[in-house]
Protein backbone atom coordinates (compact mmCIF):
# COMPACT_ATOMS: atom_id res chain seq x y z
CA UNK A 1 0.00 0.00 0.00
CA UNK A 2 1.45 3.19 -0.74
CA UNK A 3 2.19 5.77 1.72
CA UNK A 4 0.28 8.90 1.42
CA UNK A 5 1.32 12.63 1.00
CA UNK A 6 -0.06 15.80 2.71
CA UNK A 7 0.69 18.33 -0.27
CA UNK A 8 2.83 20.21 2.00
CA UNK A 9 4.44 17.46 3.84
CA UNK A 10 7.46 19.48 5.70
CA UNK A 11 4.43 21.54 6.53
CA UNK A 12 2.58 18.49 8.12
CA UNK A 13 5.50 17.12 9.51
CA UNK A 14 6.16 20.57 11.27
CA UNK A 15 2.61 20.68 13.05
CA UNK A 16 3.34 17.18 13.85
CA UNK A 17 6.72 18.05 15.75
CA UNK A 18 4.82 21.14 17.18
CA UNK A 19 2.33 19.22 18.38
CA UNK A 20 5.39 17.11 20.51
CA UNK A 21 6.76 20.37 21.16
CA UNK A 22 3.46 22.03 22.55
CA UNK A 23 2.71 18.68 25.28
CA UNK A 24 6.37 18.72 26.68
CA UNK A 25 6.29 22.72 27.66
CA UNK A 26 2.57 23.20 28.66
CA UNK A 27 1.62 20.29 30.63
CA UNK A 28 5.44 19.57 31.60
CA UNK A 29 5.61 23.05 33.29
CA UNK A 30 2.59 22.21 34.83
CA UNK A 31 4.21 18.49 36.04
CA UNK A 32 6.97 20.46 37.28
CA UNK A 33 4.31 22.23 39.83
CA UNK A 34 3.38 19.13 40.68
CA UNK A 35 6.80 17.70 41.54
CA UNK A 36 7.47 20.29 43.30
CA UNK A 37 4.37 20.72 45.67
CA UNK A 38 5.59 17.01 46.39
CA UNK A 39 9.12 17.55 47.21
CA UNK A 40 8.18 20.31 49.60
CA UNK A 41 5.67 18.06 51.37
CA UNK A 42 2.45 19.90 50.30
CA UNK A 43 1.52 16.31 48.73
CA UNK A 44 -1.21 15.85 50.97
CA UNK A 45 -2.95 18.62 50.11
CA UNK A 46 -5.63 18.57 47.22
CA UNK A 47 -4.21 19.31 44.06
CA UNK A 48 -5.86 20.09 40.75
CA UNK A 49 -3.73 18.92 37.93
CA UNK A 50 -4.82 20.27 34.65
CA UNK A 51 -3.70 21.14 31.17
CA UNK A 52 -3.50 25.03 31.89
CA UNK A 53 -3.15 25.22 35.75
CA UNK A 54 -2.03 23.28 39.09
CA UNK A 55 -3.87 24.54 42.18
CA UNK A 56 -3.27 23.80 45.61
CA UNK A 57 -4.46 25.00 48.80
CA UNK A 58 -2.52 28.07 49.94
CA UNK A 59 -3.84 28.64 52.68
CA UNK A 60 -2.93 25.80 54.40
CA UNK A 61 0.79 26.62 53.33
CA UNK A 62 3.14 28.78 55.77
CA UNK A 63 5.41 30.33 53.39
CA UNK A 64 7.04 32.18 55.47
CA UNK A 65 8.19 29.39 57.70
CA UNK A 66 10.35 29.04 54.14
CA UNK A 67 13.32 30.56 53.35
CA UNK A 68 12.71 33.05 50.73
CA UNK A 69 14.40 30.68 47.63
CA UNK A 70 12.64 27.91 48.58
CA UNK A 71 9.20 30.23 48.90
CA UNK A 72 10.19 31.34 45.92
CA UNK A 73 10.35 28.17 44.39
CA UNK A 74 7.61 26.32 46.16
CA UNK A 75 4.86 29.19 45.50
CA UNK A 76 5.32 28.85 42.00
CA UNK A 77 8.88 29.82 40.18
CA UNK A 78 9.82 26.24 39.94
CA UNK A 79 8.34 25.75 36.43
CA UNK A 80 9.38 28.71 34.25
CA UNK A 81 12.71 28.80 35.88
CA UNK A 82 13.06 25.04 34.59
CA UNK A 83 11.83 25.73 31.01
CA UNK A 84 14.32 28.56 31.10
CA UNK A 85 17.22 26.29 31.97
CA UNK A 86 15.91 23.97 29.61
CA UNK A 87 15.47 26.19 26.18
CA UNK A 88 19.05 27.25 27.21
CA UNK A 89 20.62 23.41 27.27
CA UNK A 90 18.62 23.08 24.37
CA UNK A 91 20.00 25.90 21.93
CA UNK A 92 23.61 24.79 22.96
CA UNK A 93 22.65 21.05 22.41
CA UNK A 94 21.64 22.29 18.64
CA UNK A 95 24.57 24.40 18.15
CA UNK A 96 26.84 21.73 19.05
CA UNK A 97 25.61 18.25 17.58
CA UNK A 98 24.58 16.58 14.54
CA UNK A 99 21.26 15.05 14.09
CA UNK A 100 18.86 14.26 11.39
CA UNK A 101 16.28 16.71 9.99
CA UNK A 102 13.19 15.78 11.97
CA UNK A 103 14.73 15.68 15.53
CA UNK A 104 16.62 19.38 14.73
CA UNK A 105 12.86 20.51 13.62
CA UNK A 106 11.60 19.24 16.79
CA UNK A 107 14.23 20.59 19.29
CA UNK A 108 14.13 24.04 17.52
CA UNK A 109 10.70 24.23 18.31
CA UNK A 110 10.97 22.70 21.76
CA UNK A 111 13.66 25.09 22.72
CA UNK A 112 11.46 27.94 21.29
CA UNK A 113 8.69 26.99 23.28
CA UNK A 114 10.39 26.50 26.71
CA UNK A 115 12.79 30.01 26.33
CA UNK A 116 9.03 31.65 25.51
CA UNK A 117 7.18 29.89 28.93
CA UNK A 118 9.93 30.40 30.64
CA UNK A 119 11.04 34.09 30.17
CA UNK A 120 7.87 34.98 28.72
CA UNK A 121 7.01 34.81 32.51
CA UNK A 122 9.20 36.55 33.95
CA UNK A 123 8.76 39.21 31.60
CA UNK A 124 5.11 39.91 32.86
CA UNK A 125 6.35 39.66 36.36
CA UNK A 126 5.32 43.12 37.16
CA UNK A 127 2.22 42.32 36.16
CA UNK A 128 1.03 40.00 39.23
CA UNK A 129 0.41 37.31 36.78
CA UNK A 130 -0.22 33.62 37.11
CA UNK A 131 2.62 32.00 39.12
CA UNK A 132 4.51 34.76 39.81
CA UNK A 133 1.80 36.38 41.48
CA UNK A 134 0.97 33.58 43.38
CA UNK A 135 5.12 34.11 44.28
CA UNK A 136 4.64 37.56 44.82
CA UNK A 137 1.73 37.12 46.92
CA UNK A 138 3.68 34.90 49.46
CA UNK A 139 5.72 37.89 50.61
CA UNK A 140 3.54 40.12 52.23
CA UNK A 141 6.75 40.29 54.56
CA UNK A 142 8.99 41.84 52.48
CA UNK A 143 7.56 44.20 49.93
CA UNK A 144 10.82 45.54 49.36
CA UNK A 145 12.32 42.16 48.10
CA UNK A 146 9.09 41.67 45.74
CA UNK A 147 9.52 45.24 44.27
CA UNK A 148 13.21 43.94 43.44
CA UNK A 149 12.38 40.73 42.66
CA UNK A 150 9.91 42.25 40.02
CA UNK A 151 12.30 44.45 38.43
CA UNK A 152 15.27 41.65 37.87
CA UNK A 153 12.03 38.98 36.45
CA UNK A 154 11.17 41.60 34.13
CA UNK A 155 14.95 42.53 32.87
CA UNK A 156 15.46 38.87 32.46
CA UNK A 157 12.50 38.10 30.54
CA UNK A 158 13.01 41.02 28.25
CA UNK A 159 16.40 39.75 27.55
CA UNK A 160 15.95 36.13 27.62
CA UNK A 161 12.94 36.99 24.87
CA UNK A 162 15.36 38.78 22.84
CA UNK A 163 17.57 36.09 22.76
CA UNK A 164 14.59 33.83 21.76
CA UNK A 165 13.76 35.41 18.36
CA UNK A 166 17.38 35.47 17.48
CA UNK A 167 17.79 32.25 18.58
CA UNK A 168 14.75 31.06 16.51
CA UNK A 169 16.56 33.16 13.59
CA UNK A 170 19.73 31.43 14.19
CA UNK A 171 18.28 27.83 13.93
CA UNK A 172 16.17 28.53 10.23
CA UNK A 173 19.27 28.39 8.27
CA UNK A 174 20.32 25.23 9.06
CA UNK A 175 17.67 24.54 6.58
CA UNK A 176 18.05 27.27 4.35
CA UNK A 177 20.51 26.70 1.32
CA UNK A 178 20.81 29.99 -0.19
CA UNK A 179 20.24 32.70 2.46
CA UNK A 180 20.07 35.37 0.20
CA UNK A 181 16.89 34.20 -1.35
CA UNK A 182 13.92 35.97 0.17
CA UNK A 183 11.46 33.15 -0.93
CA UNK A 184 13.50 30.35 0.69
CA UNK A 185 13.65 31.93 4.10
CA UNK A 186 10.23 32.64 3.84
CA UNK A 187 9.36 28.70 2.88
CA UNK A 188 11.64 27.68 6.09
CA UNK A 189 10.26 30.24 8.42
CA UNK A 190 6.24 29.83 7.31
CA UNK A 191 6.70 26.27 8.43
CA UNK A 192 9.24 25.74 10.93
CA UNK A 193 8.36 29.25 13.03
CA UNK A 194 4.65 29.83 11.97
CA UNK A 195 3.32 26.26 12.23
CA UNK A 196 4.50 26.48 15.61
CA UNK A 197 3.07 29.70 16.87
CA UNK A 198 -0.31 28.41 15.34
CA UNK A 199 -0.40 24.96 17.51
CA UNK A 200 0.60 26.69 20.63
CA UNK A 201 -2.09 29.48 19.98
CA UNK A 202 -5.16 26.85 19.10
CA UNK A 203 -4.17 24.67 21.69
CA UNK A 204 -3.26 27.33 24.45
CA UNK A 205 -6.43 29.11 23.99
CA UNK A 206 -8.55 25.89 23.89
CA UNK A 207 -7.16 24.80 26.95
CA UNK A 208 -6.93 28.31 28.50
CA UNK A 209 -10.53 29.40 27.88
CA UNK A 210 -11.42 25.77 29.31
CA UNK A 211 -9.25 26.22 32.64
CA UNK A 212 -10.47 26.60 36.06
CA UNK A 213 -7.71 29.12 36.06
CA UNK A 214 -9.21 31.62 33.53
CA UNK A 215 -12.86 31.11 35.12
CA UNK A 216 -13.90 31.17 31.24
CA UNK A 217 -12.26 34.31 30.52
CA UNK A 218 -11.06 34.45 26.95
CA UNK A 219 -9.12 36.85 27.35
CA UNK A 220 -7.12 35.80 30.40
CA UNK A 221 -6.48 32.42 28.02
CA UNK A 222 -5.19 35.18 25.40
CA UNK A 223 -3.18 37.06 27.35
CA UNK A 224 -1.26 33.97 28.80
CA UNK A 225 -0.48 32.48 25.67
CA UNK A 226 1.57 35.52 24.63
CA UNK A 227 4.61 33.73 25.03
CA UNK A 228 3.65 31.97 21.93
CA UNK A 229 4.64 35.31 19.96
CA UNK A 230 8.19 34.53 19.87
CA UNK A 231 7.82 31.81 16.89
CA UNK A 232 6.09 35.49 15.47
CA UNK A 233 9.18 37.46 15.54
CA UNK A 234 11.23 34.18 14.86
CA UNK A 235 9.33 34.13 11.63
CA UNK A 236 9.78 37.57 10.60
CA UNK A 237 13.48 37.87 11.86
CA UNK A 238 14.38 34.96 9.40
CA UNK A 239 11.77 36.11 6.69
CA UNK A 240 13.00 39.87 6.71
CA UNK A 241 14.30 41.64 9.29
CA UNK A 242 17.38 40.33 10.20
CA UNK A 243 20.06 40.68 7.87
CA UNK A 244 21.13 36.81 7.06
CA UNK A 245 24.27 35.22 7.55
CA UNK A 246 27.06 35.63 4.87
CA UNK A 247 28.11 32.14 5.28
CA UNK A 248 25.36 29.28 5.09
CA UNK A 249 25.18 26.93 7.75
CA UNK A 250 22.55 24.24 5.55
CA UNK A 251 22.78 20.76 6.68
CA UNK A 252 19.66 19.65 4.97
CA UNK A 253 15.91 20.86 3.94
CA UNK A 254 13.16 20.41 6.03
CA UNK A 255 11.89 16.61 6.52
CA UNK A 256 9.99 15.67 3.31
CA UNK A 257 9.51 11.90 4.67
CA UNK A 258 5.77 11.17 5.69
CA UNK A 259 5.62 10.75 9.59
CA UNK A 260 1.78 9.81 9.94
CA UNK A 261 2.46 8.00 13.22
CA UNK A 262 4.12 10.77 14.53
CA UNK A 263 1.30 13.82 13.49
CA UNK A 264 -1.22 10.70 14.77
CA UNK A 265 0.58 10.64 18.74
CA UNK A 266 0.93 14.32 18.90
CA UNK A 267 -2.96 14.74 18.19
CA UNK A 268 -3.69 12.65 20.23
CA UNK A 269 -1.37 13.80 23.39
CA UNK A 270 -3.03 17.17 22.74
CA UNK A 271 -6.27 15.94 23.17
CA UNK A 272 -5.53 14.37 26.43
CA UNK A 273 -4.04 16.74 27.64
CA UNK A 274 -7.08 19.17 26.88
CA UNK A 275 -9.83 17.02 27.20
CA UNK A 276 -8.75 14.77 29.77
CA UNK A 277 -6.25 16.84 32.13
CA UNK A 278 -7.79 20.44 31.03
CA UNK A 279 -11.10 20.44 33.50
CA UNK A 280 -8.96 19.19 36.24
CA UNK A 281 -7.96 15.87 37.54
CA UNK A 282 -8.28 16.07 41.79
CA UNK A 283 -5.63 14.43 43.09
CA UNK A 284 -6.10 13.28 47.33
CA UNK A 285 -3.43 11.49 49.29
CA UNK A 286 -5.07 12.08 52.33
Amino acid sequence: MSTIKFKDQPLANCIATGLLAFVLTIPMHELFHLLTFYAYGFGDQVTMFSATCVGFDETQVDFQSLAPFHRIMAAGGSASILNAIIGLALFFILIRCRMGSMMRVFLIQLMGAQLATGFGYFMCAPMNFGDWGVVFNSFPDAPGLVQTLKVVLCVIGVVGTMFSFFALNYMSYYFIEGPSYKKERLYVALRLHLSMLLVGLLAGLIGGSASPASGGDIFAAIFGNMMWIVFFWGFLFTWFMVKHPKESRFLYPLPQQPYHLLLVIGILLVLIDLIILGPGLVINSK
